[in-house]
């Protein structure tokens, strides 16, 4: 079997803000064989950038898109072709958009074998451990952080639909230490003390911020503070997480490569990580971070904020990663989040069900992708 063709498939609503919300677009990438088998993934990047990744011509040994990389090889090899694109890109690459793109074809070939041999992607990986995973509910923070409104309208939801748990981030917060109280006060007031609260901060404090604003949060018992600094910055993570034994501090959907994890949890400390397949170097590359997290300790949270793509390859990973826990699941209002799949995975008594189809156990609604294509 060989690959004949890449297919970036950019998808739009054509009504971007400037959130934090990745529903707004998405990048699919197909691969083709010529024994008629394909396979998809998610690249979590801009549609139009990551196209650039896939279609540029050779300008080097190690400055060349990804097609070129890729065409006549056999797509059953992924550690193979992961070496090769993360070498032949590494003049441009290494973190960012190309990883982001080498991380949705990395994503697409394991669908693809997984079609080819007729089992789950968690079968590939060595096994489920579980048929079904916690999910927790992640929203956005009120860009006017005068709404209180909005941050109940979240807990009541995530009450009445059965989450155990619930994540706010971005928006308003970490500008106001008074509002940010206020918002997290009113969260727990409506869930109430058995439910988990985590907070996703943003990346906008630095180390003295930090320490200062977690005492005030303390008392709301937050299940873990999520990236308060820039990724890079792990002195920062270093001195928050010595700081903050209440809680646990996590991090690293902006970080990459089994490198990138390493110093973040030797340097900085934290007590879990949160790679994104569709960002990070896909399933091949995380299998690792995982595997050096796990021979520290430190458990794995899954990062996914865009389509059922990646919410089912996170739910095969899972499943299969003894140091996984929990699955971010978005309730953001966009077709895009909702529609793009045949299938709806939805949330039962706090789960959902691992998809246990071929691949990523995910069908993409070609109606949809034909509505809001953009190429």
């Amino acid at each position: 079997m060989k690959i004949t063709e890449v297919e970036p498939i950019g998808l739009s609503l054509r009504r971007e803000r400037s959130v934090a919300d990745g529903t707004q677009d998405a990048l699919l990438i197909r691969i083709h064989t010529d024994e008629g088998l394909s396979g998809v993934g998610e690249a979590d990047t801009s549609p139009l950038i990551g196209k650039a990744v896939i279609d540029a011509p050779v300008s080097g040994d190690k400055c060349q898109g990804l097609r070129h990389v890729l065409l006549g090889e056999d797509p059953l090899n992924r550690e193979l072709l992961w070496s090769k694109m993360f070498y032949r890109s590494y003049k441009y690459g290494r973190m960012g958009a190309a990883l982001n793109v080498i991380s949705g074809i990395d994503m697409a070939l394991w669908d693809l074998q997984g079609k080819a041999l007729g089992k789950p992607v968690s079968q590939l990986l060595g096994g489920p451990l579980r048929s079904e995973v916690a999910a927790y509910q992640s929203v956005l923070f009120p860009e006017d952080p005068s709404n209180l409104d909005e941050v109940r309208g979240h807990a009541e939801r995530c009450l009445k639909e059965g989450f155990t748990a619930i994540k706010y981030g971005w928006g308003s917060f970490g500008y106001d230490s008074d509002r940010d109280v206020a918002m997290v006060a009113a969260a727990r007031k409506v869930i109430g003390p058995r439910t988990a609260l985590m907070i996703d901060v943003g990346m906008r404090w630095d180390a003295q911020t930090g320490i200062q604003r977690l005492e005030r949060l303390r008392e709301f018992d937050p299940y873990w503070i999520e990236e308060p600094c820039y990724a890079d910055d792990y002195e920062t993570y270093r001195a928050i997480a010595k700081a903050a034994p209440f809680t646990r501090i996590v991090g690293g959907e902006q970080e990459y490569n089994r490198w990138g994890f390493r110093r973040l949890i030797e340097w900085g400390g934290v007590k879990g990580i949160q790679p994104d397949l569709a960002r990070n170097g896909g399933i091949t590359e995380t299998r690792k971070v995982a595997a050096i997290a796990e021979a520290h300790g430190v458990p794995v949270f899954l990062h996914g904020w865009s389509t059922n793509v990646l919410l089912a390859a996170n739910l095969q990973f899972i499943a299969s990663t003894p140091n996984a826990q929990w699955l971010e699941y978005t309730t953001q209002d966009s077709p895009l989040r909702w529609e793009l799949t045949l299938e709806q995975l939805p949330l039962v008594h706090g789960n959902v069900r691992v998809p246990q189809g071929p691949g990523l156990g995910v069908t993409l609604n070609e109606e949809l992708v034909k509505r809001y294509r953009i190429f």
